[in-house]
């Protein structure tokens, strides 16, 4: 019932326009049943007296009615496109901006070929479903309305026969459309999964191909299909099935049209025109049943859409803004979390965490996976709200604000940036649709976009392909900061910006991140700790609780987490560098390395907090722990056999 009103509401701006559509069928209809009141006429008196005159009448008149019948098809159907057309616009209007207001945690449980799938198919069967109501259901309605009343004028006692079976066409319908929608249904879950999977696969396809996997996606792919084939055919069949039957209730009525008319003519009861005219009536009748019985897949295709539509609009966005929201027009960056608690399914992800952020300020969170950095990012940015406590920003509750207002204030830098299909300078534009072409080369230039563009035949109009398939990582990553940079954002959220890249492309996107931090708050979520030992403050997380805070200098004097994961770090650098393992029994004095060693001898020069002389230390497969303390400052580890250098 909620489904139809929806749908009744839909339809509401478009109503002249239906009643039009639907006025223009009735008379396109209504013209052409003369024609079996003319053929009568033509038999009865015309061709027994002989009466030219009357004849080239009649032949006129049905010109002229053909005539105004094409003018009443062209009107209702124009208005008919347009109805459906416009309802589809507007159906997948209203879809895409529910879509864009559902929290991140519907993305997290729908899929996206699914919700692809609920935009485009199910709304264009709902729209074919429309159209065929509003076409053929109206149109063959008054059809059968008035060739019933006409056929009950000619010969009372045929009509009634042929109206008694006439209900049984109905149970016909009815029965068999119930079996096809709950089909039709069951074919649209299993069709989104579908799309589902094949968007996964294609947007997976270096890692099949990587794998070898092709042929293993091919047998998945068509398992899959297989039970969409068999529904597919028992829909269609169940179609056959009712057309069949609905063809058996027609000939009956024709075989006793046949007999009793037959026997009515020869007994001089009725005219062999009025004989005509009932059987022609009668097949016009029979026609428009049958049609309407044809629509059982049509509709129940569309009322299988519909309620996958409903379910998606019946979504309740989790994150929706307070009455009368504060519109902020600027911002200084001061952030204030007081006591939050969050959690999700039943599991807590963050506990009782308090911290102050001041305006300017660069704050880094580290911590193992899973102890909830990016969660803060998350809440801060109100992609979720708190369970308790409360995030404010300059003061307000980010909950009293306008979501708009607010975020085109952040910037946000991911560690996987994903770029639109379009251009380079599209990309870094979409930040602000406003900017001029100078304002967009001068955060290129600042996020060291400018560096690789100028090598390119196209420079900024270069096509990029989907999510910058032509570009490399750290290409990617200095236009996503490059678009943050056009964006002016008053604070920024850099979350594993550079984990990902290599050395040189770390060096450029870490240069364009100094220049974008610059007098904004800045709240850094790094893994690797080496990035945030700049950071005014570093907060150290574990299982969602603030373990350690403080400056690089400070933790790393101090035992907790947070040395252990530097010196953890630190480790594996070192044996990356070396290949060697490092020993934990640790000598008091630094030995040679092997003579065989691959990378040949190395000098070691570090400031510990006494210097060592540089020509007495040496690294060996045993490493002195002071090497790893980073208050010592910068090691440079010179290979002079291989011409290496390498920065701890």
């Amino acid at each position: 019932m909620k489904k139809n009103k929806y749908f009744i509401t839909l339809l509401r701006p478009y109503r002249y326009l239906i009643v039009g559509s639907i006025v223009s069928l009735i008379v396109f209809a209504n013209l052409g049943l003369v024609l079996p009141w003319m053929l009568k006429i033509i038999i009865d008196r015309v061709l027994g007296a002989s009466d030219l005159g009357l004849l080239y009448a009649i032949l006129g008149s049905i010109v002229l009615i053909y005539a105004m019948r094409s003018i009443f098809f062209y009107m209702s159907h124009y208005f008919l496109f347009y109805i459906s057309q416009r309802l589809m616009f507007d159906i997948r209007k209203k879809l895409f901006k529910h879509l864009q207001n559902l929290s991140l945690r519907f993305y997290t449980e729908y899929r996206a070929g699914k919700l692809i799938s609920n935009v485009i198919s199910d709304v264009a069967r709902l729209e074919q479903m429309i159209f065929a109501s509003l076409a053929t259901v109206a149109m063959n309605t008054f059809v059968i309305v008035f060739i019933t009343g006409v056929l009950f004028m000619m010969c009372p006692k045929i009509a009634l026969i042929c109206l008694i079976l006439i209900p049984l066409q109905l149970v016909n319908f009815i029965y068999f459309r119930k079996i096809m929608q709950t089909q039709q249904i069951d074919l649209s879950e299993k069709m989104s999964e579908i799309s589902a999977n094949l968007a996964e696969t294609i947007n997976g396809v270096r890692v099949v191909k990587s794998f070898a996997k092709e042929r293993t996606e091919n047998r998945n792919f068509v398992s899959q299909l297989r039970p969409v084939l068999d529904l597919t055919i028992n829909i269609n069949m169940n179609g056959v099935y009712l057309w069949i039957l609905a063809e058996l209730i027609n000939i009956g009525c024709i075989l006793v049209v046949l007999a009793a008319g037959g026997s009515m003519v020869m007994n001089g009861t009725m005219t062999i025109g009025e004989f005509v005219a009932f059987y022609t009536y009668l097949g016009m009748l029979l026609g428009p049943i049958v049609s309407i019985s044809g629509l059982s897949t049509t509709i129940s295709n569309g009322l299988a859409g519909a309620s996958r539509i409903m379910k998606l609009l019946n979504t309740i966005p989790e994150i929706v803004e307070c009455e009368n929201p504060v519109a902020l027009k600027e911002m200084n960056g001061g952030v204030s979390f007081k006591d939050v608690i969050f959690g999700y399914n039943g599991k807590s992800v963050i506990k009782h965490f308090s911290l102050d952020i001041s305006p300017g300020q660069k704050i880094a969170f580290v911590g193992p996976s899973g102890s909830g950095k990016s969660t803060i990012a998350n809440l801060l940015l109100r992609f979720y709200d708190v369970n308790s406590g409360s995030i404010s920003v300059d003061g307000h509750d980010i909950r009293t604000l306008a979501l708009e207002s607010y975020r085109e204030k952040i910037g946000v830098v991911l560690q996987e940036p994903f770029l639109f299909s379009g251009t380079i300078e599209e990309n870094i534009a979409y930040a602000r649709a406003d900017a001029s072409p100078d304002e967009i080369l001068a955060a290129a230039k600042m996020a060291n976009v400018e560096e690789f563009v100028k090598k390119l035949e196209k420079g900024y109009k270069t096509e990029i392909g989907e999510n910058g398939a032509m570009l490399s990582g750290g290409q990617k990553q200095r236009i996503a900061i490059a678009r943050s940079v056009l964006n002016n954002p008053k604070m920024l959220i850099l979350d594993e910006a550079t984990s990902a890249l290599d050395t040189v492309s770390e060096y450029l996107v870490q240069d364009a991140l100094d220049h974008l931090m610059k007098n904004r708050t800045t709240i850094i979520i790094a893994h690797r700790l080496s990035t945030v030992k700049n950071a005014d403050l570093i907060v150290v997380m574990e299982n969602g609780e603030i373990k350690q805070t403080g400056t690089h200098e400070a933790l790393i004097k101090e035992e907790g987490v947070y040395r252990q994961m530097y010196m953890s770090q630190e480790e594996k650098a070192f044996r990356k560098i070396t290949g060697k393992m490092i020993i934990d029994d640790i000598d008091d004095d630094f030995k040679e390395f092997p003579e065989n060693n691959v990378f040949g001898e190395f000098e070691d020069e570090y400031e510990p907090d006494e210097k060592y002389d540089a020509n007495k230390a040496r690294l060996s497969g045993k490493r002195h722990a002071e090497v790893f303390k980073p208050v010592m400052g910068k090691t440079n580890i010179n290979m002079k056999n291989s011409g290496m250098k390498a920065d701890l």
